[in-house]
């Protein structure tokens, strides 16, 4: 299955609102922010971090699953015979690598990672509540997508002809987080609250 981000994502998107799910909005978390907003800074993202904002309720996780394998399921329509179609536990197998659901005090999300050989995981994370979304200011932004998606809906991209997108750090403070960015810098908030692999990636960071 070879598809753009967007498309993936926006597929995920209307089958959330099909099934019931409010999605407040769609954003890109982590490396991958790290490196739009300063790619000579941070030049290595891992995975695509990709956040959709919603409201779970009952049942939400179950649909959660099921907009995913439904969204793959309706790429693969493009470019694949109705005959050879796998089914949606064939297509949890092929594509899902990990998945992980979260229900404690404060924290309410799921997470879906699609596994690519060929490059980066596409980490699809559904965050009805979370109470920390960052271990490191410099992997604290947020990119918001919706302008961006609703803008390629009508018009493609063109030089000087393009919508505005926020750019968000979790961390509390853009232009301090943007400075550890490009002075590679690593700093944190209540550490104690950081959840498992917070010295892994603290060790990866003075690595890079």
């Amino acid at each position: 299955l070879e598809t753009r981000l967007r498309d993936l994502v926006t597929r995920v998107r209307k089958r959330l609102t099909r099934g019931g799910i409010t999605v407040r909005d769609v954003r890109i978390n982590g490396g991958a922010a790290s490196y739009v907003l300063a790619p000579d800074a941070a030049p290595v993202y891992n995975d695509l971090d990709v956040i959709f904002g919603c409201d779970l309720g009952d049942g939400g996780f179950d649909r959660v699953k099921a907009a995913v394998l439904d969204a793959l399921g309706e790429l693969l329509e493009c470019t694949t015979p109705a005959s050879k179609r796998p089914s949606p536990c064939a297509l949890k197998e092929a594509y899902v690598h990990k998945m992980v659901k979260v229900t404690s005090d404060g924290d309410r999300w799921s997470l879906m990672s699609l596994s690519n050989p060929l490059g980066r995981n596409v980490e699809l994370k559904f965050v009805d509540s979370m109470r920390r979304q960052f271990e490191f200011s410099v992997d604290s932004f947020q990119i918001l997508l919706d302008s961006l998606l609703l803008f390629l809906e009508c018009a493609p991209l063109a030089e000087g002809f393009y919508p505005t997108v926020v750019a968000e750090s979790v961390y509390g403070n853009f232009a301090e987080a943007c400075s550890h960015l490009s002075r590679r810098l690593i700093a944190t908030r209540n550490p104690e609250e950081i959840r498992g692999g917070g010295l892994l990636k603290y060790c990866h960071l003075l690595a890079r």
